[in-house]
């Protein structure tokens, strides 16, 4: 089974491959520092930092197949109307832009620790204007522009995410998982497509496909019904993962390598990891916090407290502390929420919205009546 704790358990490791990832994927990034790499040499950290992006798929993976579970729980096998699904989609994009929107304010009223609107965006009034408007709903990385936090363009591929699962499992129920699968790398091969928001297609149909298709349950069902099923099940999930690791540097075309990846982790999580007692209870508590840690660790060590992050001389110090602060500000951040009632005022907006939206609606109906 992928439920709730799996998916928390498996947000906890992908956070903190995205730390390590960017603290040490370039060398560049810590040049003004002296930090001690023992016992590994720098060029192997630089290396393990660079497989860690595989974080990004991981996050991919989950978005997937959570946004799947939650439209099959909402419709079931019914097939919803058009207004229906677009109603589902917006309820997910309010939510996510209601987290986004926090750290995106408290960027803004962090300006005088660094990076600036005017450094982000440039100084010309219109474009500043355009350009926070685009990076305010997360679109900076879709049309170009600048963001103040360049970590941020995974925002686009969230909304993305979003907004095409539900259409992707109409596919599923036309033309069956594989078919949509095998259809979706032909249609980029051919397009030669290689941005971001593509490369990750394939672990968001893996993610919603292992939703729909049910494969986790089936898998365990098939295993149970053999004497040694589960301890075999455990090591070929680990042994795929190993030699996904192994192979993502140089053969990970359109991220199948970072899609299998993500799945055999999120099978071994489901089997195996998610009993480890200690390490179990604290990555997912991490994987609670792995959004806000995600939106705002970037300003931590690349513009606010460079110093006291890569200050730390050991390369294992350095990471613990970005870690130790991001999470200290996001439980922070949720306290003031909590203190504000953020939730709450923003729950109200989109209420008053949704009513806003079905009186127009009504009225565009009454008036196609008349016609």
């Amino acid at each position: 089974m992928f439920g709730k704790r799996e998916s928390e358990f498996c947000k906890g490791v992908g956070i903190l491959m995205m730390i390590f990832h960017h603290l040490f994927y370039k060398a560049e990034n810590y040049q003004d520092f002296v930090i001690r790499f023992a016992p590994f040499s720098e060029e192997r950290i630089n290396f393990y930092a660079l497989l860690c992006k595989v974080c990004v798929a991981i996050f991919v993976f989950i978005s997937g197949y959570g946004m799947a579970a939650s439209y099959r729980k909402q419709f079931g096998r019914a097939e919803p109307t058009v207004g229906e699904v677009t109603s589902f989609i917006g309820k997910r994009i309010w939510k996510l832009w209601t987290l986004y929107w926090f750290a995106f304010l408290l960027t803004l009223l962090c300006q005088p620790l660094g990076r600036t609107v005017t450094e982000a965006y440039g100084g010309e009034p219109k474009s500043i204007a355009v350009y926070f408007l685009l990076d305010a709903l997360g679109l900076s990385y879709m049309f170009g522009t600048p963001t103040l936090n360049p970590t941020w363009w995974y925002m686009t591929l969230a909304l993305l995410i979003i907004a095409g699962v539900p259409w992707i499992l109409r596919m599923f129920e036309k033309m069956r998982i594989i078919p949509v699968i095998f259809g979706a790398f032909g249609i980029l091969f051919l397009c030669n497509a290689s941005n971001a928001n593509t490369f990750y297609l394939f672990p968001v149909l893996l993610g919603a496909g292992c939703q729909e298709g049910q494969f986790f349950e089936k898998l365990d069902r098939m295993c149970q019904k053999r004497r040694y099923g589960k301890p075999v099940k455990c090591l070929a999930e680990a042994g795929i993962f190993l030699i996904g690791i192994s192979l993502r540097t140089n053969y990970n075309y359109f991220g199948i390598v970072d899609g299998i990846l993500a799945l055999s982790l999120a099978a071994l999580t489901g089997d195996l990891l998610i009993r480890i007692p200690v390490g179990s209870g604290i990555l997912r508590f991490l994987g609670k916090h792995s959004g806000n840690m995600f939106l705002i660790h970037n300003q931590i060590y690349s513009y606010y407290f460079v110093g006291l992050i890569y200050g730390c001389g050991h390369w294992l110090l350095v990471f613990g502390m970005l870690v130790a602060v991001s999470l200290g500000c996001s439980i922070a951040m949720e306290m003031i929420k909590d203190l504000i009632h953020y939730r709450t005022w923003m729950e109200r907006v989109e209420n008053n919205f949704c009513n806003i939206k079905k009186l127009w609606y009504n009225n565009y109906e009454r008036e196609m009546k008349e016609l």
